[in-house]
């Protein structure tokens, strides 16, 4: 049995996820129907980021936490001169450390034409997987993206890598009560580890009720951009701290936490940063919320 090493302090409550995911849906439902463009939609869920797909393996939703406990928004590829994704998460399971991209395009394209064959929108945006395929089948490329993002040598060490890729594209109305439509989009972004998503199916995880929106400063280090209303701190979460900056100006930048909620949260974030420096804060007892 390990000992606990941290203390816990009770301060006042974050919003419950169901009401945060009530909330977020309405919210969400409303900027869809009123034909965002990419930039309002990108803003919408870098604050939202429970919102975003990929946090999870493909095809299973493993035990651990995305790297970093943190969505990663506009992840520079170094050196990749075209367009770079939406988003990143990056996730493993016990073999395999994946590269989640995220494609977002604006919600009112459509997948296919009259004719009906796929639209140049969207054979423009499915061809980008190509293209970061390509660009990472680069071992030097490869190594780049390690360091940016703090992959380090033991990690890869013991597991694989691979990337796991979405594009969040069309609104389910189009092909939903048309047979012959929905049998032509289940053929669409069949590669290995791909995914067609669309708009409406994106929906808050509360596995994600903690999760961050970060910014890539190279290095392995990030700059937190968003934190969620529902944000908690314990010992399960604290490591994933330690290479963030800015976190503490960005809880005060979401007006939907309550002032005393703020003020406790930003207390406790020292107390749990320099347990998360000290050796013994890797025995820890469960994966519960403390703060």
């Amino acid at each position: 049995m390990f000992d606990v090493t941290y203390k816990q302090e009770h301060g006042p409550s974050a919003i419950p996820f169901n009401a945060y995911a009530d909330r977020t849906l309405r919210d969400y439902r409303s900027l869809l129907d009123s034909d965002p463009s990419e930039d309002i939609l990108q803003d919408f869920l870098e604050h939202r980021p429970s919102l975003v797909p990929g946090a999870w393996t493909p095809g299973t939703r493993s035990g651990h936490t995305p790297f970093y406990n943190a969505l990663i928004a506009q992840p520079r590829l170094p050196g990749f001169n075209a367009r770079v994704p939406d988003f990143l998460w990056l996730s493993h399971h016990s073999g395999t450390i994946y590269a989640a991209l995220v494609e977002i395009e604006r919600p009112s394209k459509h997948l296919f034409t009259a004719a009906p064959i796929p639209t140049a929108e969207y054979t423009q945006a499915y061809n980008q997987f190509a293209e970061w395929r390509i660009w990472f089948d680069s071992p030097a490329n490869k190594q780049s993206f390690f360091d940016h993002y703090g992959i380090e040598a033991r990690q890869l060490f013991s597991l694989d890598f691979d990337l796991h890729l979405i594009l969040v594209f069309g609104r389910r109305s189009e092909f939903v009560d048309v047979p012959r439509l929905s049998k032509l989009r289940s053929k669409l972004a069949k590669g290995r580890n791909e995914e067609l998503v669309s708009f409406d199916r994106l929906s808050p995880d509360p596995l994600l009720h903690s999760a961050l929106t970060v910014s890539p400063a190279g290095g392995g280090r990030f700059v937190v951009k968003c934190v969620p209303e529902t944000f908690t701190l314990s010992p399960y979460f604290a490591h994933d701290l330690l290479p963030l900056d800015r976190l503490e100006a960005a809880i005060d930048e979401n007006r939907n936490i309550a002032p005393a909620r703020r003020t406790f949260l930003k207390r406790r974030l020292e107390y749990w940063l320099q347990w998360a420096r000290r050796a013994d804060s890797r025995c820890i007892q469960g994966d519960a919320f403390y703060e």
